[in-house]
């Protein structure tokens, strides 16, 4: 059986591209336990991110989606029911991802399956 892998992208860029809640790895390993799936974490900070007071600035035109400022959030399992609870589970916590760019990195088989289970549980992707 393949593996199926997701990659999920979190922009902290504003209240309507990152997730409501902050992303913890605690959380995460639990996911994975209960749903039998390997869950991993990657924090990206842009190395032209400035912050000034309460002001966050970062010029992301001309960077690769690698360089911008986001936590990656990667799921993998061959088990396509342990998959969907997986990524059920993240998108019921964290909601949808919110850009185009959101699900870049993932396989076919994941990004199909996100696709379905954004639009089944949040209405957004």
């Amino acid at each position: 059986m393949e593996n199926i892998t997701a990659q999920l992208r979190y922009f902290p860029l504003d209240a309507v591209a990152g997730p409501p809640i902050p992303i913890k790895k605690d959380m995460l390993e639990k996911i994975g336990r209960d749903t039998h799936t390997d869950i991993s974490l990657q924090s990206i900070t842009a190395k032209n991110r400035v912050i000034q007071g309460d002001i966050i600035r970062e010029e992301t035109m001309d960077s690769k989606i690698e360089e911008v400022t986001q936590d990656v959030i990667t799921v993998s399992s061959s088990d396509e029911t342990a998959f969907r609870s997986a990524i059920r589970s993240l998108i019921n916590l964290y909601r949808a991802p919110r850009t185009v760019f959101g699900t870049w990195g993932s396989s076919e088989r994941g990004n199909a399956i996100i696709s379905e289970l954004c639009d089944e549980h949040d209405g957004w992707y």
